[in-house]
């Protein structure tokens, strides 16, 4: 056999070789093809109607707990795995998670608290103390009065709770009582156990009463005064 012939042997063999296997590869690709779908876009849709779209294209669905979202209405489709546009074999799963709408906290009560007390309270559940609003003299210490969201009201992570705040505790209230014809001695010392103060005591001359009498009191007797309120006397020398 000539050196030609043994030539073209080998190219025929080499070309039967190569055909072969591009005829293998062509029918694996069209296998693979017909074997294969891609992924449809189920965002925005129902669960039935997304499942109903992935039996359509060949693949089955699983409903995984619901997340939050601000955009996607709750009971929709929030979020899918594989995405979309992907190529999976037939038969394959597609895990669906149903949106819960946008999320939501529950206000606390701060009503009573210390202000300290209340913003721990709001960092504790992801809030945060907002506009503040300051009165004195409505409760006996520095509390939270009030606030708004009200108590128990749904609000979204992070919001801002306003707060209306005693600033000075409250003064109690005494009707005042009456000194006048009593000694300065026993005068003074009720006073001081009411909690009120004693302001200079004035001495002036009154014949007739013996002196150390309390002859006129400020505030009068019977009005009203508050806590540590100072009481001026005028007794009789």
């Amino acid at each position: 056999m000539t050196a030609n012939a043994i030539l073209r042997y080998l190219a025929a063999f080499v070309g039967v070789v190569i055909g072969g296997g591009m005829g293998t590869w062509v029918v694996l690709w069209v296998s693979m093809r017909s074997t294969t779908v891609r992924v449809p876009s189920l965002v925005g849709l129902s669960s039935l109607e997304a499942i109903t779209e992935l039996q359509s294209a060949g693949l089955s669905g699983q409903l995984e707990d619901g997340v939050f979202s601000s955009q996607i209405f709750a009971g929709r489709i929030a979020e899918q795995r594989p995405e979309p546009g992907l190529q999976l074999k037939r038969g394959n799963r597609v895990r669906l998670f149903p949106s819960l709408g946008s999320a939501s906290q529950k206000v606390p009560d701060l009503t009573g608290l210390p202000i300290s007390m209340a913003e721990a309270e709001l960092e504790s559940e992801g809030l945060r103390a907002g506009r503040r609003c300051l009165v004195d003299g409505q409760a006996n210490a520095l509390v939270v009065l009030a606030q708004a969201p009200q108590p128990r009201a749904l609000v979204p992570p992070g919001s801002e709770i306003a707060l209306l705040i005693n600033r000075t505790p409250r003064r109690a209230r005494y009707v005042m009582p009456d000194f006048v014809g009593v000694g300065e001695a026993d005068a003074s010392r009720v006073v001081r156990a009411l909690g009120f103060r004693v302001a200079s005591v004035q001495r002036v001359p009154y014949p007739g009463v013996p002196g150390g009498t309390v002859l006129r009191q400020d505030p009068p007797a019977g009005g009203p005064v508050l806590e540590a309120s100072v009481v001026g006397l005028w007794v009789s020398r």
